[in-house]
């Protein structure tokens, strides 16, 4: 692992706008058997119904869709009874905080290497409260006048009901399965046995272009290991979400994330239509600067961890950027000092976390030992997850975290980590001079091209595999990937090599939302407070975003922030200019 006082000269890559920050720890519970007599609606026959609860570590806004014929079709309890239910909710929330706070911390620990740090007697005690048949019914049939308490039963039956599926245990072992074979699969490359993370810098880092190209076809070697296991998870999944809530596990995954696949389809060809352009120019421009007649998918990696070797020297001289964003967030309105947020760095196997330990009150920040740029991003993103939790303004656990979909989560932790591309912001806190603030940020800007192609490439591939999966997955990869980013794969099955096909399944359309989400907001503010952005600024962000509780939806906080719900048009419009916000000659 490099130090953290690295030079611009030495980075690996531009940060990837997709990024590898850890999603928050999942508890996988044990499955629980619910018996239930025959009602006279047969709609709301339940039966013997087996719930594998799966309870999210991260902000994921659960819906209805899920459990929509017996929550629709439940009876209305007396209003003495239904009173009864609320005060076991708020109890039970109670409790769930307290454990959750308990199981974050000991994940915190693990993810430094501490062998004395466990989850599981918490993860125990966290299935105790959860796995509570008769409570569970009684909520089925509960309705609540009040729309945050009713809110609030959704979110609880919703988790639920998402856990029939995830937490599946045929499912979950077979996903274990898989994620264990991807860790320990070892990619062949030039007679030596290669971990991804040596595949990876390989393809980064080597000059020889054979040497790559055979780095890069070495991702194929997975799928003989791991095809036809993802494949059946991707059956199993569709199976059990039929068999649960009556429709695909696609379509209830994206009704659960407030996603409607034909707006999603909608805005990922008018970024494909829009980028086209300025895509074919980056392509020319890897050409020219590579030397090559054919860009290869094996020349990517490499040319964006070259790009900005010209400038030389070290951009990020200190050692610890964190007090460069302490002053940025304090101009903000932000004072870090009085925030209960603790930053942490150290060799951990991903990108970087933030742990809500007790929203509002403890927040932990872990990242890894990355230099120069890539740490200052990962930081900043991190940083804007911490400042979500800590103002968000709900005293609910469960809309503190179940109630926000991913991609705005995501999107508000973006918000931040887009500052460091301003060139304004660049040079105030970073001490970056005109040059070197407008270079990293035309940098980002076209790697940022290239990856919202490849995201939604990546994307629209996962969704026709849900819909179809006995097709040839390895067939359909390419043909989807080479139509939006113009590289020949070869024939290699290398569709494979992406984890969240397994492990995060549908995951990978929130990172281009969030991309769009950020930049959306930061046009608001630029064309509200200019070029320098201050208390005002701070106020527009906490009060309308990260302030906002599971009480709002993604669109409504974004119409309330911005004036207009989620567009592609601030995204798009990055990739058409030459330079950073005006700043730059």
């Amino acid at each position: 692992m490099s130090d953290i006082n690295g030079s611009y000269s030495q980075l690996e890559s531009i940060p990837d706008a997709r990024p590898e920050q850890k999603r928050r720890p999942e508890v996988v519970v044990a499955e629980l058997s619910i018996s239930q007599q025959p009602s006279a609606t047969a709609g709301n026959r339940f039966g013997n119904v087996i719930l594998g609860l799966l309870v999210r570590g991260f902000c994921t806004g659960l819906r209805l869709g899920w459990l929509a014929v017996p929550i629709s079709l439940a009876v209305s309890m007396p209003p003495g009874l239904t009173d009864s239910v609320a005060d076991l909710l708020a109890r039970k929330e109670q409790r769930l905080e307290s454990l959750w706070a308990e199981y974050w911390l000991a994940d915190y620990r693990a993810a430094q290497g501490d062998p004395s740090a466990s989850t599981r007697r918490v993860q125990s005690a966290i299935r105790s409260e959860l796995t509570d048949a008769s409570f569970v019914r009684a909520l089925q049939a509960a309705r609540f006048p009040d729309r945050l308490l009713e809110r609030r039963r959704t979110l609880f039956l919703d988790e639920a009901a998402r856990a029939q599926v995830a937490g599946d245990p045929s499912l979950a072992k077979l996903v274990e399965e898989i994620s264990r074979r991807e860790t320990n699969f070892r990619y062949r490359v030039a007679g030596r046995e290669l971990t991804r993370a040596e595949l990876a810098t390989a393809l980064q880092s080597n000059p020889d272009r054979e040497v790559r190209r055979a780095a890069w076809e070495a991702r194929a070697q997975l799928s003989p290991t791991n095809g036809d296991p993802v494949r059946r998870a991707i059956r199993l999944r569709n199976a059990l979400s039929r068999q649960y809530s009556g429709v695909p596990f696609a379509d209830a995954t994206l009704t659960r994330a407030e996603i409607d696949r034909s707006q999603l389809f909608q805005w990922f060809e008018e970024i494909r239509v829009a980028s086209d352009a300025p895509y074919r120019r980056l392509i020319a421009r890897m050409r020219e600067e590579l030397r090559v007649t054919q860009v290869e998918p094996w020349d990517i990696d490499y040319y964006f961890s070259t790009f900005a070797k010209d400038l030389g020297g070290s951009v990020f001289r200190v050692a610890d950027p964190w007090p460069s964003i302490s002053r940025l967030a304090f101009d903000l309105s932000y004072d870090v000092k009085r925030l209960p947020i603790e930053v942490k760095v150290a060799d951990i196997t991903f990108g970087g976390a933030t742990y809500p330990i007790l929203y509002g009150r403890e927040i932990k920040i872990l990242v890894n030992k990355y230099s120069g740029i890539r740490f200052v991003d990962t930081l900043l993103h991190e940083f804007g997850h911490a400042i979500h939790y800590a103002f968000a303004g709900e005293r609910s656990f469960l809309l503190l975290k179940s109630g926000h979909s991913e991609a705005f989560d995501e999107g508000l932790a973006q918000v931040m980590a887009l500052m460091l591309y301003r060139p304004q912001v660049a040079m105030k806190y970073f001490g970056l001079n005109r040059d070197q603030a407008c270079a990293i940020a035309d940098r980002y800007r076209l790697k940022s091209l290239f990856d919202m192609r490849e995201t939604i490439a990546e994307s629209l591939f996962e969704l026709a595999a849900y819909d179809n999966p006995e097709q040839d997955l390895a067939a359909l990869y390419n043909r989807i990937y080479s139509a939006h980013l113009g590289l020949d794969l070869h024939g290699q099955a290398v569709w494979t090599f992406n984890p969240f096909y397994a492990s995060e399944p549908l995951y990978l359309q929130n990172y281009v939302l969030a991309e769009m989400f950020a930049r959306q907001v930061h046009h608001t503010l630029q064309g509200r407070f200019g070029a320098q952005w201050g208390k005002s600024a701070g106020a527009l962000l906490r009060n309308g975003l990260f302030s906002a509780g599971a009480r709002t939806s993604r669109d409504e906080a974004l119409l309330s922030t911005t004036g207009e719900a989620l567009t592609t048009k601030y995204l798009t419009d990055t990739f058409l200019r030459s330079r950073g916000d005006g700043a730059c000659p």
